[in-house]
This record gives C-alpha cells, sequence and structure tokens, in this order.
C-alpha cells in the first residue's frame, strides 16, 4: 500500500471512530433526556397542567395543550410555551416563574420544580409524546350562519287578520294569531281597578295608592288611561324600578367582592345616574356613550360635565382580583372584563 493510500485509510479510520463515538454519545443523552422528562417532567405536567391544557381538558384555556410535544412546542394565544436550548423564549419558565403569566394558577411550584424544567429545555426538551399540536379544529360553515335569523334584513311582514275584531293594535293582532295557532283564547279585558294596578306594579314595582286608583275610576275621559300612564312615568319611582334591571346588567355592586372585598364608597353616585337617565328619558345612544366615554365628551356645563363623569363608573365596577401580583395581568384581566360586559 503506498503511502497516500496508507493515509486516506487513516484518516477514514479516525473519522469513523469519532463519528461512531459521536453517535453513541448522541444516544446515550438522548436515553438519559428522555428519562429525566418521564422521571421529571412528564408527572409535573400531569398532575398540576393537563387539567386545563390537555386534549381532555373540559375548556382549553389560552389554546395551550402541554400533554404533547407538538403541543407544548408550539403554544398558545400567547406564543411558544418551550423552545428547545432557549430558556428566556420558552413562556412555559416565565409562568412557572410567576413573571408574566402564572402557572398553575393555585400558587407556585417549587424552585426545584422550576429548576428542573430550565435544565429540560437546556438538554433540548427531550420529549417521546406525539400527537397534533391542537385539540381540535372546529368548522364553521359562514354561508350557513348568514341564514340566522339575528343576520336577516329588517322586513314589515302583514298584519295577521283578526276575524273577531278583538284586536286593537297591529301587535295584538299578531300576538291573537300565535294564541289562535296553540289553541288558546286570550284573558277578557282587564277591569279598571285590575288595570291601574297591573300598570303600577309594571312601571313603579309599587302597589297603587287608594289616591290613584280613585282618579282613574273617577276619570271618565277617552284618554284617563294615556294620562295614567303618563303620571306613572313622571313619578321617580319609575326610574328605580327599571334603573335596577340595567344595574344588574352592568354587574352593580357596591362592593369589589372576589378574593378581597373592598368597597366602593362612591358607587352610588354611579347608580342615581342610572335612575336619573330612566326618569329624564335620556336617549339610549347618549346613555351609552356617557358610561363609555364620558370623561372625553363635550360638556357645555359644569354640571354635565360632572354627570358624564359619574357615568363612567361603569368601567370602574365588577369583581377583581386584587391578589393578583402581575400588573399587567391585573389591567388586562379588567379590560377583558369591561369589554365583557359591554358586549
Amino acid at each position: 500500500m503506498n503511502m497516500l493510500k496508507q493515509i486516506q485509510w487513516l484518516l477514514g479510520a479516525i473519522v469513523f471512530a469519532y463519528t461512531s463515538t459521536g453517535l453513541q454519545v448522541f444516544a446515550e443523552d438522548q436515553a438519559a433526556g428522555l428519562e429525566f422528562f418521564e422521571a421529571r417532567i412528564r408527572p409535573v405536567l400531569v398532575e398540576h397542567c393537563y387539567q386545563c391544557h390537555s386534549a381532555d381538558a373540559k375548556s382549553l384555556k389560552g389554546g395551550l395543550l402541554l400533554d404533547t410535544r407538538d403541543g407544548i412546542r408550539e403554544g398558545g394565544d400567547s406564543g411558544h410555551a418551550v423552545v428547545p436550548n432557549e430558556i428566556d423564549e420558552s413562556l412555559l419558565i416565565a409562568a412557572l416563574k410567576y413573571e408574566s403569566y402564572e402557572m398553575p394558577p393555585s400558587g407556585p411550584l417549587s424552585e426545584s420544580i422550576v429548576a428542573d424544567f430550565e435544565k429540560w429545555i437546556k438538554m433540548g426538551a427531550p420529549d417521546p409524546r406525539k400527537g397534533q399540536a391542537i385539540a381540535s379544529e372546529t368548522n364553521i360553515d359562514i354561508e350557513a350562519g348568514k341564514s340566522f335569523w339575528a343576520f336577516q334584513p329588517l322586513q314589515t311582514p302583514p298584519v295577521p287578520k283578526d276575524a273577531n275584531g278583538g284586536s286593537t293594535h297591529d301587535i295584538d293582532a299578531f300576538v291573537l294569531a300565535k294564541l289562535q295557532e296553540a289553541g288558546l283564547q286570550p284573558v277578557a279585558v282587564a277591569n279598571r281597578e285590575t288595570l291601574v294596578r297591573r300598570l303600577s306594579f309594571d312601571l313603579l314595582g309599587l302597589p297603587p295608592t287608594s289616591e290613584q286608583i280613585d282618579d282613574f275610576l273617577n276619570d271618565e275621559s277617552e284618554n284617563a288611561y294615556e294620562k295614567l300612564v303618563d303620571r306613572m312615568l313622571d313619578s321617580p319611582h319609575f326610574g328605580e324600578r327599571w334603573g335596577r334591571h340595567w344595574l344588574d346588567v352592568v354587574r352593580y355592586a357596591e362592593s369589589i367582592g372576589k378574593t378581597r372585598n373592598f368597597p366602593f364608597p362612591y358607587a352610588w353616585r354611579y347608580r342615581d345616574y342610572v335612575i336619573d337617565s330612566f326618569n329624564e328619558d335620556k336617549p339610549y345612544d347618549q346613555f351609552i356613550r356617557e358610561q363609555l366615554a364620558g370623561d372625553l365628551l363635550p360638556a357645555e356645563t359644569d354640571k354635565q360635565r360632572d354627570e358624564q363623569l359619574v357615568a363612567t363608573g361603569f368601567l370602574a365596577l365588577g369583581s377583581h382580583d386584587l391578589n393578583q401580583r402581575n400588573r399587567a395581568a391585573f389591567t388586562m384581566d379588567v379590560v377583558g372584563e369591561q369589554i365583557d360586559t359591554t358586549s
């Protein structure tokens, strides 16, 4: 064998030896990494994470699956949960340390567990689990959705015919037609005493006084009923009766509730604003704008400016977690709650 071939053979032998050794070391590292995952990582995920972040979770939180390799690397709505070899880019570590997110929400895990996850990611995040990165895909048929009644253009339907002439208004005719379809008959016309009692409970939430009953019974004018309605609409009790329905919708309370209960000492100002708005028959669009942006709206008087400012108490209400230590998370929780209520 000449000298050149001997050198080539020797170099080949050296390369083969290094390659074989490298493959053996790689295989050993992989085996050690998988063993570490099974012993130190998977049990923690199963115990603390799968309830909210697995294909079997009743409600998948944040679009994040932690029960598959692809899922934990793909991440959820906020980004990649695990990036192999990159601790700073792995949001799971920040969440376990309660730096930006807080996982698990029941309380932080021990420092040794967090250290295990950091070590695992530095190892390349070896993970034998298989499965998709998303739990399931929802097929939404947009065209079929367009046929839903709420998305149909407004139309003027024909008024049902009333052969008996018992309906005095178009709305009555529609109600009567549905009653007849169900084989039902409308109740008899209420007497005047029953009528004033029903009207008082509906508009004011209170029984009529004896004077109100006598005034209506003794009023023989053709518009006696209309005058009775106007008198009740002018009552301050009208706003109290109907304003409370709005206060229920906008989660009105005089304390914050939830993890720590602190009072809203001036919540009554917003309550009175709502009652006054109903009593003043304030236009609905104006009513909404003042509550969402009253502090930004122009005002002609100091009284109007104060009223619009009080209206934004709507944004301050709500039940919030005062134990949330992450300021950014607390702010976004408040904003999310405001959006939910507004919607």
